[in-house]
């Protein structure tokens, strides 16, 4: 799921950014969850007591303390997140460098180019490193989700298929597994009772089976198949089209 910060005093503004984000990842199926702050010190603390987001919207003149010095806080306990300044002024362009924004958005906002900025974003943002963790044993692993094939259910237990020919296993439901990556940013396509899969590792596809990167093939279920295309197609046209 992608955790996005809204931050402005003024609440037409945080109202017309909410909707067009809503609107974008409603139209691209992104699952997000959006929290809005009316002032700087109140996005600083809620960050600074262990809030993570992956994106920030944040005005650069605030009543209370500019957001380029709300910026420069953040940046002291978050070195991730990607900051889009947001101003109706572009006197402060410099600070952009300093504080490492990923872009500048001008009022009145344009929203051709705050869908485009918006979907850069989320593509810097998916092009990351994120990690699957389960227990095993008494051990805690984590596995980075871009290294793993697919998951398959073998009884009461998990496998854990990588790129690399290994295997990791834990104890667990297949179905807990779906749920737990339905909010990630790497998306895992149900293809059969058993199996989990990697979309971005899916090398070909035909109604009823998938070929791997590795030259693995697997069964899509009946019941599956048509779920599966949908998602499928999906995914593959908000590639193509960005």
């Amino acid at each position: 799921m992608l955790k996005i910060a809204v931050c402005d005093d003024e609440k037409v503004i945080t109202g017309q950014i909410e909707s067009m984000l809503l609107a974008l990842c409603g139209q691209e199926g992104i699952a997000v969850d959006i929290e809005v702050f009316y002032d700087g010190s109140t996005l600083e603390r809620s960050i600074q007591e262990g809030a993570r987001y992956d994106l920030l919207y944040l005005d650069i003149q605030m009543k209370d303390e500019n957001g380029i010095t709300a910026a420069g806080n953040i940046r002291k306990s978050d070195e991730n997140m990607l900051i889009i300044f947001v101003s109706g002024y572009d006197k402060y362009l410099m600070d952009l460098f300093r504080l490492d924004v990923f872009a500048f958005i001008r009022k009145p906002i344009d929203k051709g180019y705050f869908s485009d900025t918006f979907m850069e974003a989320h593509r810097k943002i998916c092009s990351k490193k994120f990690y699957f963790t389960f227990r095993y044993k008494s051990e805690e692993f984590k596995i980075p989700c871009s290294e793993i094939l697919y998951f398959e259910s073998v009884g009461r237990q998990i496998k854990v298929n990588l790129y690399d020919g290994n295997t990791e296993t834990f104890n667990g439901k297949l179905s807990e597994v779906e749920e737990k990556l339905s909010e990630g940013k790497v998306p895992f396509l149900r293809i059969h009772q058993s199996y989990l899969v990697n979309y971005h590792l899916i090398k070909s596809r035909t109604k009823s089976q998938v070929t791997l990167v590795n030259g693995m093939k697997l069964t899509i279920s009946e019941d599956r198949q048509k779920n599966f295309s949908r998602e499928y197609a999906r995914l593959l046209e908000r590639e193509i089209n960005v």
